[in-house]
């Protein structure tokens, strides 16, 4: 439906919107239900994915999860917020060429309490793609810290309408900010 990869290029990665956990390539094959894809390693959710070929670091993709979930946490739950905020910061080093295996770990200890006294499902997410992604792609975090160079940015995919079947997104999603304002042009 898609269109698939561009030729010569390889699924390496699907996401099912920012609530389950990454799927790799192996999972293709996996039943669309909620049944099937859970016995996969990751869920249906709202029945719209994300698909990455084998060109893209998947630090580029815990990059902008993170940075979508840190941005759109409403701030009630301390461990939810600053948990985000603290993963999506480590991840923005590693990003930049400048992360150590310190960063990883500090994303990992984050990771673990990021949940605690949560009130909505928004820590559980960072928690489950975030994790997903270090331990389905541990390759990715080590090349880029070996790269000693900047990955690419994504933006977010945050679909705002649909129109004659192409999907229109928001223009504004990468300009806000965690306390919902947006920076200047």
């Amino acid at each position: 439906i898609g269109g698939g990869v561009i030729p010569g290029r390889v699924v390496k990665a699907v996401l099912s919107g920012v609530s389950n956990p990454v799927m790799g390539a192996a999972a293709l094959d996996a039943p669309v239900s909620y049944e099937g894809l859970a016995a996969a390693g990751g869920g249906l959710g709202s029945a719209g994915f994300v698909v990455y070929d084998d060109t893209l670091s998947m630090l580029s993709v815990a990059r902008m999860v993170s940075r979508f979930l840190y941005v759109e946490s409403c701030g009630q739950c301390r461990a939810c917020k600053q948990g985000c905020g603290e993963v999506t910061r480590h991840l923005e080093v590693l990003a930049d060429g400048n992360g150590q295996l310190s960063d990883v770990e500090v994303i990992a200890r984050r990771l673990r309490n990021v949940t605690d006294q949560n009130r909505c499902y928004l820590g559980e997410e960072e928690q489950r793609v975030i994790s997903s992604l270090l331990r389905e792609f541990p390759e990715d975090f080590v090349a880029e810290m070996e790269r000693d160079a900047p990955v690419a940015t994504l933006e977010v995919p945050k679909i705002v309408d649909i129109r004659d079947g192409i999907a229109i997104f928001d223009a504004m999603a990468m300009r806000k900010l965690p306390d919902w304002t947006y920076a200047p042009h």
